[in-house]
């Protein structure tokens, strides 16, 4: 509920004061503290924090009464008791000081107001714009007959405790009540009020050292000088007895201090071992139960009995919300009402770095809360700085006024739920500090985006950790000051605050505040009730002072703030609670009593108002102890044992009213019993009654409850939420029957769940399943101060500075185990079941089996009925269970396996299973990592060569990275081997899949292409080069001619004499055969199912592996393209690469042309003759050498286009680009003639004198048609690069196809002379030639587009047609019997260098028959 912020106040007190400060008290209005110094007494104005008057006693006088100790306040702030150390009591008036000018003040606010005198108002707190000038004046003084222990103020009167036990009853004027005066040794004490074992109290048993008296106990808490603690009731509370009574703690003895929480009626003590014991009274007996222990685990601090000893202070908020407690050496900690513990500054952050052993804050004699609890007042002893010069420079200054004692100031920022349960707060993590909101933003996206649920989007802020802080209007906090009460809408989008007097409130969406134009009705009002948001109205509760009256008030939020637009109710008696149920208001009042109003909204123009009518009144004097005891009010939807209701919708009426009395839970439900039909002239019905009301559950701080609803979710919507401090949190969840089933009567509706968390909660996320919570955390910064300034601030250079930070924990776990636990499994499966689309409901089911596991497997005692194989059988029902198996088992011991997989199964099903599903690679993975230790080096290799085939079918490359990485680090002397103790060690901190570092460095050493990736290339050169050094396996053939280079990756090739060293140096091992028989084999896979970009991805991920290498031995084989027309489409269809479309203007001249179009290619030579027939050789060879130019020139910067499309004479230009880049777009699906030729073309080729406009449009629809035809960048990167790697692989089928796809002329021309100009096969040549002539027909038939390329691409296809027939020749006129040597088709290794045509001596007579057929089909097609 309350967290500190920022860093700490040291307040400077009078530089006349040397002795240490003793006690600090404040004033019941909180708005004056006393600072009792041993010989002086100081008076503090809370806001602004100065100080006002200081009175210092003479050294006579510190003589006869003795020094100050602890002061008590008169309850009308009129008069100071303090009480000193030779039996005196001595009273101080405390008067405004009249003497003093300006209106009798110290300090004014100007800001163009007239000063005025400084008023009380009703809700009795000084205006906080002017700061009073107060004297204090000694009145009289008494003296006691035994030394003093402590003192108390009960209404008018002061009780005194003595040493000799006496507890003595003193009048305000100084006289002393006889008759009330009491003797511990008088009083019979018991275990519980029936008396039947009572004693008096002994004189070994001592003296009361330290009081509390609660008006809603009826009695006093005293701590005893013994240890003892007791409860003792007064004789004027007990009409039937005459003498007191005092009830006895039972089984403690080692009390040192005590608080009293009024509201939930509970008794802390602190106790000698630094614990605290938080008692309640049972109603029925009036025993003192132990509730619950204020105990630091040692996973907070370590042995807190003997670092921080004994609690020496213990204080309760205003609100009654949480309880500080401080220890004897130091430290200071923050509790809940039951127990949660929200702040410890041992142990953490709060260490000062320089001296571990130094707590903070240093030890606190006193403890004091400020208004509203925004800030606790402490009383330090000096603080010791880690540094020996800063304390040394504190020792030589004797001035300085710390060396005693100091006055510190800490600041907090608390819940809105604290003073303020209204529903709306409930659904948001909401705080409010002295002048600031803090509102948490990301449950605020999460449920109000515009997604649906099942988006991951909408819960991606659920963990945010961003603050959204809104500055309070500083105009209305400066006359109002301190804010009481806060509130938000549902949407968490308007804010609202009340102070001292009236109200503002503000819109995030409009970034301002809204305040009151009329300041008169501002002051006029007091909100006393709290504040909420209904629809689009502010809702509050206020006392209005000039008439009087208490009321219910109604704000619009659009319209101006001013009373003609509220809508006023009034109510008898003052409003203490407030809430609203839909459309239902519901107030709590001071005389018990609960009323019911019905809101209705009406859009009336220009503003909209509401009309409010009472509907029930209910009496709760019966049930309630004291109406201060009621912390929470709401009226809900639930029933305990009625009949479920139906899914379609929820029930429009509350059912039910929820009353937090005290930490107990009541509820009040409906009583349908006597319903009857509205008669005829009954226009309204009756409103029902309420049954008795029934305990739901004990020690509740918060109730969450929803009125929404949500078909799919009803069991969650339908539930209620109760934070319950150290007891965790318990859940109300409602249990439906089944469809097909009949519910029984004996049969529970409903089942409450407790269970742990781990952060404080603040507000629950029903449909999310998720809690929202805040806490405190501590920074260090270091001090910059000079030396100059060790005196001053030095000693607190140190100081940690708190900072607010936002928690979430998701329950959904928590509620499947209990239910689970309670063989409810149909009902966990159908809450789990409408969750599955939260994208944390894996690790929801995560966390199920790993709490159980955890709990079952370190169990020492014997477990009958052990809960694992249900949660395992649970899981099984979605998909996720192998991956929460296996997440589970990565992140749990070693030791717990056994356990784990004789519920679940055998690792290897498990891994076989994630195999046959496909898509669980990663699962099989990390179920590889857990064979590794359980199973032999042989056993996880031959499985790891299974996923790492199954990983390259899925093209998953990072994962078979890892894999050959895990394959190589596997030592072949380990295979025949068991797993040893060293595998569990190593694999028994991996946490998730997959982590390189998991594994064992590879023996070998990586390669320069380690970091590469084929979707990214951008240095062809650098990572072929890596590729061919790396190739352990390469042959040790002498390049002929080494100094001519075609690429960038021979250049840097070591000579072969070194080549020859290091292979000999290096052999590979028998692991590495293996890998690179498995990646071989993939890639030929790849390779043979014109798979190039995989096979491109494949070899740029795989570190292993040589592309290039591997392409030379494979170039007659798996890289040997038989099928040319699939390979284009093939490549076309897995780069994106759209099929080339004609321009429109060469589209109308091949229409024109149709007529006198030829269908064979034949023909079309023949025709090509005649037109150009006027050109002589010479022309022809030039026309050929500006071809190569001109595609040279452009392949430099740009993939080539058609270079030879013809001009159109026509001056008409239609632009229409290429709309969609597929198949598609190919001419094929025009209606053109089959016969078409490129007899058209022709045409307009020669067709060369164009004007200089028309040149223009050709050359901008040119621009036009190239950027239609080309595909992605990153595609063309990829091709160009493989069309290199072709090339220099010797694999010039697939270089040709490359180079076509492009539509690149410079590279076919090189492909080419590449066959022309090496030792290239004759079977290869005529395997392109051949593939030409079918692509050239495929074009003709399906893709146009292609047709301007091929005539472009004429003189290379002839030359082709050359090579294959001068290769035949050269094969007929060779001699058979020729010495020369044989080479292998291996020859290829060596990048292609200008060497001579293989002879006839090269190849066999098979090749030569087969290149002769080839030849000849490809003549004739």
């Amino acid at each position: 509920m309350y967290f500190p912020v920022g860093w700490p106040k040291y307040l400077r007190p009078d530089q006349n004061i040397a002795s240490p400060i003793q006690y600090i008290v404040s004033s019941c209005d909180r708005m004056l503290f006393a600072v009792v110094a041993e010989d002086s007494i100081t008076l503090w104005y809370s806001k602004p924090c100065v100080q006002i008057v200081s009175h210092y006693q003479s050294d006579s006088t510190l003589e006869q009464v003795g020094t100050y100790v602890a002061a008590e306040w008169k309850p009308d702030s009129s008069m100071l008791a303090v009480i000193t150390s030779k039996r005196h009591v001595v009273f101080f008036r405390v008067e405004i000081d009249i003497s003093v000018p300006n209106h009798h003040c110290l300090y004014v606010q100007h800001e163009g107001k007239t000063p005025q005198n400084p008023r009380f108002n009703i809700n009795g707190i000084m205006d906080s714009d002017s700061v009073p000038a107060i004297k204090l004046f000694h009145e009289t003084s008494i003296c006691l007959t035994g030394d003093i222990s402590c003192c108390l103020c009960v209404r008018d009167e002061i009780v005194v405790s003595t040493k000799n036990g006496y507890l003595n009853r003193l009048k305000w004027n100084g006289n002393k009540n006889e008759k009330a005066t009491l003797h511990l040794s008088d009083i019979p004490v018991s275990v519980d009020l029936q008396q039947f074992r009572a004693s008096k109290l002994t004189e070994s048993e001592g003296y009361a050292v330290i009081m509390e008296y609660s008006p809603t106990l009826g009695g006093y808490s005293l701590v005893l000088s013994s240890g003892k603690a007791l409860f003792l009731i007064p004789p004027s509370t007990r009409a039937d007895r005459t003498t007191a009574h005092a009830v006895r703690a039972q089984d403690l003895t080692d009390a040192v201090t005590v608080a009293v929480n009024h509201r939930y009626r509970l008794i802390a003590f602190g106790c000698k071992s630094g614990e605290g014991v938080v008692y309640t009274i049972d109603e029925a007996v009036g025993a003192l139960e132990v509730s619950h222990k204020l105990v630091i685990s040692s996973k907070e601090f370590p042995d807190v009995s003997n670092v921080a000893g004994p609690v020496s202070c213990m204080k309760w908020t205003p609100d009654g919300t949480a309880l500080a407690l401080t220890w004897q050496n130091g430290g200071f900690s923050l509790w809940s009402v039951f127990g949660a513990l929200l702040v410890c500054t041992l142990g953490g952050d709060y260490i000062f770095q320089d001296d571990s052993s130094i707590l903070y804050p240093s030890p606190v004699r006193s403890l004091e809360w400020g208004l509203e609890g925004y800030h606790l007042w402490m009383v330090c002893n000096p603080f010791q700085s880690p540094k020996n010069h800063q304390t040394n420079g504190l020792a030589e200054n004797s001035t300085t006024p710390f060396q005693c004692s100091e006055l510190i100031q800490f600041q907090f920022a608390k819940s809105a739920l604290s003073v303020n349960p209204c529903v709306s707060n409930h659904e948001h993590v909401f705080l409010q500090g002295e002048d600031k909101l803090y509102m948490s933003t990301g449950d605020t996206v999460s449920r109000h985006s515009p997604h649906t649920r099942g988006d991951n989007s909408s819960n991606v802020d659920i963990g945010n950790k961003q603050w959204q802080v809104i500055p309070i209007s500083h105009s209305y906090l400066a006359t109002n000051w301190p804010i009481r009460y806060s509130a938000v809408d549902r949407a968490g989008q308007c804010l609202a605050v009340a102070g001292k007097t009236g109200f503002a409130h503000y819109a995030l969406f409009h970034r301002k505040w809204k305040l009151f134009g009329n300041e008169t009705q501002e002051r006029d009002m007091v909100v006393s009730g709290g504040i909420t948001w209904w629809k689009d109205f502010i809702c509050l509760a206020c006392y209005n002072i000039p008439g009087q009256q208490d009321e219910i008030r109604f704000y619009p939020r659009g319209s101006k703030l001013d009373n003609n637009f509220a809508h006023v109710t009034k109510v008898p008696s003052q409003v203490l609670l407030l809430n609203t149920f839909r459309d239902t208001l519901i107030i709590f009042c001071a005389d018990s009593h609960v009323m019911l109003f019905n809101i209705e909204r009406k859009n009336t123009q220009p503003n909209a108002t509401v009309t409010v009518q009472k509907t029930q009144e209910v009496s709760l004097n019966n049930f309630i102890p004291h109406p201060l005891c009621v912390a929470g009010l709401t009226l809900t939807s639930l029933a305990s044992e009625t009949v479920a209701k139906t899914h379609h919708h929820p029930s429009k009426e509350a059912e039910s009213m929820l009353l937090n009395v005290s930490g107990k839970l009541l509820m009040f439900q409906r009583d349908r019993s006597n319903q009857q039909s509205p008669q005829n002239d009954e226009r309204k019905p009756r409103p029902l009654p309420f049954y008795s009301p029934s305990v739901v559950a004990t020690s509740v701080e918060n109730i969450w409850a929803t009125s929404k609803a949500n078909t799919g979710k009803m069991q969650l919507m339908e539930a209620l939420w109760l934070g319950c401090g150290a007891h965790g949190m318990k859940v109300w969840l409602p249990l439906y029957p089944r469809n097909d089933s009949k519910p029984h009567n004996f049969m529970s509706k409903r089942i409450m769940l407790p269970f742990k968390v781990d952060i404080y909660p603040l507000a629950v996320l029903f449909e999310d399943a998720v809690i929202l919570g805040a806490a405190s955390d501590s920074v260090f910064y270091e001090s910059t101060l000079t030396t100059t300034a060790v005196t001053e601030g030095e000693r607190i250079g140190h100081l940690p500075y708190c900072t607010l930070e936002r928690t979430s924990q998701i329950y959904l776990q928590h509620i499947l185990r209990q239910l689970l636990r309670r063989n409810l499994g149909f009902h966990a499966l159908d809450l789990a079941r409408c969750c599955t689309e939260l994208p944390y409901f894996p690790h929801v089911l995560e966390l199920l089996l790993h709490g159980v596991l955890e709990a079952e497997a370190t169990s020492k005692a014997p477990i009958p009925d052990p809960l694992l194989p249900r949660v395992v059988a649970f899981i099984q029902e979605f998909p996720e269970f192998l991956q929460t198996v296996v997440h589970c088992a990565r992140k749990t011991e070693v030791a717990l396996w056994p356990y784990l997989f004789s519920t679940v199964g055998n690792p290897r099903d498990l891994f076989e299973a994630c195999l046959e599903d496909g898509g669980n690679l990663e699962t099989a993975a990390s179920y590889l990592l857990i064979l590794q230790n359980l199973e032999s080096p042989k056993i996880s290799r031959q499985y790891a060569s299974k996923l790492l085939e199954a990983s390259l079918e899925s093209n998953s490359w990072e994962l078979c990275r890892d894999l050959v990485r895990f394959l190589q680090a596997i030592d072949p002397n380990d295979v025949d081997n068991p797993p040893h103790t060293g595998a569990f060690n190593r694999m028994s901190g991996s946490s998730g899949y997959p982590n390189p570092t998991s594994y064992p460095s590879p023996p070998i050493t990586p390669t320069d292409s380690g970091g590469f990736t084929f979707s990214n290339v951008s240095n062809i050169g650098r990572v072929r080069t890596a590729s061919i050094a790396g190739d352990s396996g390469m042959r040790d053939i002498p390049r002929p001619k080494e100094k001519l280079k075609h690429t960038v990756s021979d250049s840097q090739v070591p000579s072969g004499k070194k080549t020859l060293q290091k292979s000999k140096s290096v052999e590979p091992t028998a692991e590495k055969v293996y890998i690179d028989m498995i990646l071989c084999r993939h890639a030929r896979k790849l390779l043979s199912s014109n798979q190039i970009r995989t096979l491109g991805y494949y070899s740029a991920n795989m570190q292993g592996f040589q592309l290039v290498s591997w392409l030379r031995r494979e170039r007659v084989r798996a890289a040997k393209l038989e099928d040319f027309v699939t390979a284009l489409r093939d490549i076309h269809q897995q780069f994106e690469w759209p099929l080339p479309i004609l321009s429109y203007m060469t589209y109308n001249q091949m229409k024109k042309d149709l007529a006198i179009s030829v269908s064979s290619l034949a023909s079309s030579s023949f025709l090509e003759d005649d037109l150009l027939s006027p050109m002589n050789d010479s022309d022809k060879v030039t026309t050929v050498e500006s071809s190569f130019a001109i595609a040279s020139i452009t392949s430099s910067n740009n993939p080539p286009s058609e270079s030879f499309m013809s001009h159109s004479n026509s001056d008409d230009v239609i632009l229409r680009p290429q709309m969609s880049k597929t198949e598609d777009s190919s001419l094929a699906t025009m209606e053109i003639s089959d016969s078409s030729s490129l007899l058209g073309e022709y045409d307009m080729v020669g067709d060369v004198a164009l004007g200089s406009e028309q040149q223009e449009t050709h050359d901008l629809e040119m621009m036009t048609q190239e950027m239609a035809n080309r595909g992605p960048p990153q595609s063309e990167i990829e091709l160009r690069y493989l069309l290199q790697i072709f090339l220099e692989a010797g694999c010039l089928e697939w270089a040709l196809v490359i180079a076509i796809v492009l539509r690149d002329n410079l590279g076919v021309s090189r492909t080419v002379n590449t066959a022309s100009l090496t030792d290239t096969q004759i079977d290869m040549v005529g395997r392109m030639r051949e593939g030409l002539s079918y692509l050239e027909l495929w074009a003709d038939t399906e893709c146009v587009g292609y047709k301007p390329f091929f005539h472009s691409i004429r003189t290379q296809i002839q030359v082709l047609a050359k090579i294959s027939e001068q290769s035949v020749n050269d094969t007929n006129l060779s001699v058979s019997t020729c010495d020369s040597p044989t080479f292998s088709s291996e020859e290829g290794n060596s990048s292609p260098v200008i060497q001579t045509m293989r002879s006839d001596h090269e190849t066999s007579s098979e090749q030569e028959l087969e290149g002769e057929e080839k030849h000849s089909d490809c003549t004739i097609s």
